[in-house]
């Protein structure tokens, strides 16, 4: 729990700095030069679309990376599930054939009594 805190707490602390760098950014027109070829010629463009952009891959790998790990998750959580019920399904079975047997050792016990006393 202390964790999930923290990670949300980060995560806060994080988008907070990326909008303030984006507003900060945007407001001061300041330009990243990106070298798109090997005969030197430049991209310029908007510090304010560079980080929006390294965002937006950031957020869309995590959904892809959040999506993987979620339907590998699932399969392992349908199969502890199946096996669970298995389980109490078995410990159902076994309590009911535990009390079938403790009704038949009393009706033994009091036939062995009857049989006892007449015997007398």
């Amino acid at each position: 729990m202390k964790s999930k805190i923290l990670l949300t707490a980060v995560e806060t602390i994080f988008f907070t700095i990326l909008l303030y760098l984006l507003v900060v950014n945007y407001n001061a027109h300041t330009t990243t030069q990106f070298s798109i070829s090997p005969d030197n010629s430049y991209i310029v463009l908007n510090t304010f679309f560079v980080i929006f952009g390294i965002y937006l891959i950031g957020v869309f790998s995590g959904f892809v990376y959040s999506v993987v790990l979620g339907m590998r998750y699932r399969d392992q959580i349908e199969f502890y599930a199946r096996k669970t019920e298995k389980l109490s399904q078995q410990n159902e079975i076994d309590s009911d054939d535990k009390e079938a047997l403790q009704r038949k050792i009393a009706s033994l016990e009091i036939a062995l009594n009857n049989a006892l006393k007449n015997k007398e």
